[in-house]
């Protein structure tokens, strides 16, 4: 549906379009976090932004495309500041600190991420899934990061995605695995078959 927006030269949402999807994003978190994903409807979350449920189709498909665009921009977020922040250190090490990151990232939102409810089990984790495995084939092309030695990245993409998914879910339904640190270390030690690096870089 967003394909059908009017679109200034450049194919980039207008700033006024930008601000009434975002509108619609901000609302859904809200009303989320209030009830869970499976007890709101599309004209809450229009009424919720101050728009109708026309406005809302004109920028996502359905309530499961609006959640997936909220989960796609907080992991390009996520992805952008941890590229940054991992740039200069050596492998093994760079992968430790970027899923540091990503787990600490994960761990701010699992309110919001364990209220998603019927998402984790539909088609909308799938589109998840593709999403984060485009996204890391690239960093793998890219150099960005070192995974599998010997393995093609699609492959290795597959297989990291899979696993970081099922355990931040595991993770989120069981708090008491631990903190941070403590599923990080364990997930290291899986992936690289050795100790976590030490603490100090």
């Amino acid at each position: 549906m967003m394909g059908d927006q009017p679109k200034d030269a450049a194919g980039a949402l207008s700033k006024r379009q930008q601000k009434t999807r975002t509108a619609f994003m901000n609302a859904l978190v809200r009303l989320v976090m209030q009830h869970g994903y499976d007890a709101v409807t599309v004209t809450d979350i229009a009424e919720e932004a101050n728009y109708g449920r026309w406005t809302f189709y004109q920028y996502f498909d359905s309530k499961a495309d609006a959640a997936l665009a909220v989960f796609e921009g907080w992991m390009m977020r996520v992805d952008q500041f941890v590229v940054q922040a991992v740039a200069g250190l050596p492998s093994p090490r760079r992968e430790y600190e970027s899923w540091r990151i990503l787990f600490s990232a994960f761990d701010a939102q699992r309110a919001f991420l364990m209220r998603l409810d019927s998402l984790t089990v539909s088609a909308w984790r799938v589109r998840a899934k593709d999403f984060l495995i485009e996204q890391f084939v690239g960093h793998l092309e890219a150099g960005n990061f070192a995974l599998m030695p010997g393995v093609r990245p699609e492959i290795a993409a597959r297989l990291y995605v899979a696993a970081v998914l099922d355990l931040l879910e595991y993770w989120g339904a069981h708090p008491e695995l631990g903190d941070t640190e403590t599923v990080l270390n364990e997930f290291y030690t899986f992936i690289f078959n050795q100790p976590p690096p030490a603490a100090d870089i």
